[in-house]
């Protein structure tokens, strides 16, 4: 549709014309306010969106010790660069290194608890043999006292007895003589009487010696050799009772459960020191020396502070266009000419609902480091989420629609004219024309009736020309 605006379209014309060495937007003042024409040229489009978030470490270590503790030392102060390894604190270990000499102690014992068990186990056939040999032996001993006394044994005591006799005879003959012979002095007569004496006792032990071989075994002795045969054959059944495979297997139980007691004293002490896990800078120390430590929280916080990232939590029509590895442009608001270069990492699967709305928080990590910059600060974000280059790209508040069509006014020489286009990537500010208009066509913008002073003009800003660059 073509629409003649007279003398307006004229000075929009001169003003055209001035403003085509620019190759940009120029503005004509009418009676309605200010209208502004563009001609369409080829540029870089981006469509990004943009979210706030504070910096953080990408890795950030909570150590705590296991167990409680007075603090014996403690290496580092906040601020402290550390590599991975370092000793950063320990507790007071001297209760736990008498624990740990105890633990390998009975270590010891029971290493040679086994050694013995395997010595026993290797002469158990001998032991089983001199066990059923002691059985025999008793068994025969009862025996032989229940058959009686042996007639050899009886005639041998008879014997005895009477050989004890024939001495008692001669001791007394002996005596007689002496005490016959004139000149005999008192003690050869009182050596004669000692030999009778002991003739005499020889003959009783005889005599009772005799008695008891022909009256057989008492029955205190019937008793004590039931009692040694039976004791024999209990000790022989406790020895083939016995596997010494089990025996060997429980020492060596008891070995491996004193070793892990060992181990675990060992690993208490070296749960006594924090080590720093990885290299970082610390970001607190919550002990002091002489203190109390223990679990119930950190003791020291380390920071990566060499790789920071920001989360920013984006609306659920943001976050459908982010895709890991999108480039990120960040700025801290308290560095405003600082732009540092970041990269989408993370994209949370799962939304977080806050008063109705759904946002999704979405990781992006710094690829360059700035010293100035640092964890905790504010920052802005802007993710480039779809770029176009070499775009014919018109301002977006020139699209408008009618009938489903899009269209555009278009200034032919001294006239205008609306013509549909095809459009492509839409940015906030700019957008893409597929078909319909050719680099260097004009195109005329709404006329606006805002003041100059809150009309958005492109340049710089916060993020530089905005979408459009």
């Amino acid at each position: 549709m073509v629409k003649r605006w007279g003398g307006i379209a004229a000075f929009l014309f001169l003003v055209l014309s001035m403003a085509t060495a620019c190759g940009s937007s120029s503005a004509a003042q009418t009676g309605q306010g200010q209208s502004t024409v563009y001609r369409v040229r080829r540029d870089t489009l981006e469509v990004y969106v943009s979210g706030s978030g504070n910096l953080q470490p990408h890795t950030l270590v909570n150590l705590s010790f296991p167990q409680s503790g007075i603090v014996r030392k403690v290496y580092v102060q906040v601020g402290d660069s550390v590599k991975a390894g370092q000793v950063l604190a320990e507790l007071d270990t001297r209760d736990l290194e008498l624990q740990l000499q105890n633990a390998q102690i009975n270590l010891k014992i029971a290493q040679a608890r086994l050694a013995q068990t395997r010595a026993t186990a290797r002469s158990r056939p001998a032991d089983v043999a001199a066990a059923q040999a002691a059985l025999a032996n008793a068994q025969a001993s009862l025996e032989a006292l229940k058959a009686g006394p042996d007639p050899r044994d009886l005639e041998i005591a008879r014997l005895n007895y009477e050989v004890a006799r024939n001495a008692l005879w001669q001791a007394q003959l002996s005596r007689d003589k002496t005490a016959g012979m004139p000149g005999s002095s008192q003690v050869d007569l009182q050596l004669a009487q000692a030999r009778v004496g002991q003739s005499e006792l020889q003959v009783e032990i005889a005599r009772l010696q005799a008695e008891k071989a022909q009256s057989g075994p008492s029955e205190q002795q019937l008793k004590a050799a039931e009692a040694a045969l039976a004791q024999a054959r209990a000790n022989l059944i406790r020895l083939q009772a016995q596997d010494p495979d089990l025996d060997i297997q429980l020492a060596q139980y008891q070995v491996e459960q004193a070793e892990i007691a060992v181990r675990q004293l060992q690993l208490r002490l070296e749960q006594a020191r924090l080590v720093a896990p990885v290299d970082g800078v610390v970001a607190a120390v919550n002990i002091v020396e002489g203190g109390t430590a223990g679990a119930s929280g950190p003791a020291i916080t380390l920071a990566d502070l060499n790789r920071l990232e920001v989360v920013v939590n984006l609306p659920e029509v943001d976050v459908a266009q982010v895709a890991l590895g999108q480039e990120a442009e960040i700025a801290p608001e308290a560095m405003p000419d600082t732009r540092l270069k970041g990269k989408v990492v993370a994209i949370a699967p799962v939304g977080v609902q806050n008063q109705g709305v759904v946002n999704f928080p979405v990781t992006i990590a710094l690829e360059e480091h700035a010293p100035s910059v640092r964890a905790g600060m504010t920052v802005q974000v802007r993710i480039t989420v779809a770029r176009r280059e070499n775009a014919l790209v018109i301002p977006r508040r020139a699209l408008t629609t009618r009938g489903g069509q899009t269209l555009v006014t278009v200034l032919r020489g001294d006239q205008t004219e609306q013509i549909p286009v095809r459009v492509g990537l839409r940015g906030d500010t700019m957008v893409e024309i597929l078909d319909g208009l050719q680099e260097g066509d004009v195109v005329v913008l709404p006329v606006s009736t805002a003041s100059p002073a809150s009309t958005r003009v492109p340049g710089p800003g916060f993020f530089g020309p905005g979408i459009f660059r």
